[in-house]
């Protein structure tokens, strides 16, 4: 009989939300590309995925809702650019959340902010229901993210705090909210990169009854305090090594790879410095950033002894693109892969490796920023997260200034 009951007092909270949702037709909401950006180097890449109020009611635009709140709150503590994109509906549903984001090119982004549930507490949805699906949806997305990506899912906040949901309907609903936010903060605890956001004790949402621009900052500030210091590996805004110190070989004649559009050699003085930083942040002889070109591996950039470029089937490198993520070798001649490579057993004798790939704005895996020394050495005390963000700072210089287009 209890299922049945709660299967009639599902249907009237739906019905009793879609009636309230009528009144939500006037109120403001953005219509610009959900998206925001706040400058600097090496940006984080955010994504959201929301419904309800994360779809920006109230505002007219993204930048002042979530979206650019989020990216400049950030930016703030971590002194590096920031990217957010979101993908929201106003009641979304966990059961639909995995479909939306079937399109979306989960490898590039740095951390994954859900902000999912109102549209399940309205529903009454089942708490083995809720429990399926957003099981489902975090081991997908463990599975298509990098490895060092974290997954923060934010408690379902208060329903009735929302001036259209604040009746019976809303005290119920809130009274279902708390039973789903139990259910995930202990599917979080059981997952490796999922990160549980009670919610917080006061509602963000203005005395009018609307959210403002003003609430949406606090929403992020909140967001961004938990997060900031797993994104913040080291301050971007100090370089040990000045830009532009090594003069690197011009190199004018353009090169085509094989799948991954064309290199314009040339500029590769300003990415001097990040490599010659990942040689220095390692203690490493030698850094370097190779990409593919044709059949061989074409080195952009190099500090400390160099190899002659091998073959692309016979090099490091096209081991590492194959790879989900970081590659560390801690000592070659104990990789049967390795072992009888030439330039492990001959000159630069390379006994230690560490790489991670590059790829091309539009997602394809170019090449590789690794680091290698003469001397083996235990992969525990590589921080591969560093090694992470050194080669996206590689990447987004590359793909700011147009490096490799298609």
């Amino acid at each position: 009989m209890q299922g049945l009951a709660r299967v009639a007092a599902a249907g009237m909270m739906r019905t009793w939300a879609a009636i309230s949702m009528q009144g939500s037709v006037t109120v403001p909401q953005p219509s610009d590309t959900p998206q925001a950006h706040s400058p600097g180097l090496d940006s984080d890449r955010i994504l959201l995925l929301g419904s309800g109020p994360a779809a920006g009611w109230g505002v007219r635009s993204h930048d002042l809702a979530l979206p650019g709140s989020l990216a400049r709150a950030l930016s703030t503590r971590t002194r590096r650019g920031a990217d957010v994109a979101l993908i929201a509906s106003s009641i979304g549903l966990i059961a639909s959340a995995q479909v939306q984001l079937r399109s979306t090119d989960l490898r590039r982004v740095d951390a994954v902010v859900i902000l999912l549930g109102v549209g399940d507490a309205l529903h009454l949805t089942a708490q083995h229901t809720w429990q399926l699906h957003l099981t489902r949806l975090l081991n997908f997305l463990e599975r298509h993210t990098n490895d060092s990506v974290y997954i923060y899912v934010q408690g379902i906040q208060p329903i009735r705090a929302l001036p259209i949901f604040d009746s019976l309907g809303g005290s119920i609903a809130d009274r279902h909210a708390r039973s789903l936010n139990a259910i995930t903060e202990r599917v979080c605890l059981s997952m490796r990169r999922c990160v549980f956001v009670p919610e917080p004790e006061k509602a963000f949402v203005a005395p009018s009854g609307l959210y403002d621009s003003t609430d949406y900052r606090h929403w992020a500030e909140f967001l961004a305090e938990k997060m900031f210091g797993r994104l913040n590996v080291m301050p971007r805004a100090f370089f040990p090594v000045s830009l532009g110190s090594t003069q690197a070989p011009q190199r004018p004649v353009p090169i085509r790879g094989e799948g991954t559009g064309q290199i314009e050699r040339g500029r590769d003085a300003r990415l001097n410095h990040i490599v010659a930083l990942a040689q220095q942040s390692f203690g490493t002889a030698s850094a370097l950033f190779a990409v593919r070109d044709r059949a061989s591996v074409h080195i952009r950039s190099i500090a400390g002894p160099s190899l002659c470029g091998p073959a692309w089937n016979d090099s490091i490198s096209a081991i590492v693109v194959r790879a989900r993520g970081v590659v560390v070798v801690p000592d070659t001649l104990a990789d049967r892969r390795l072992r009888r490579k030439s330039y492990v057993i001959g000159a630069p004798y390379m006994r230690f490796y560490a790489g991670f790939p590059i790829e091309s704005a539009s997602g394809e895996r170019i090449g590789t920023l690794g680091v290698f020394d003469p001397k083996p050495r235990p992969d525990s005390g590589i921080d591969a997260v560093l090694l992470r963000q050194l080669a996206l700072m590689v990447q987004e210089e590359m793909n700011a200034s147009g490096d490799v287009t298609r």
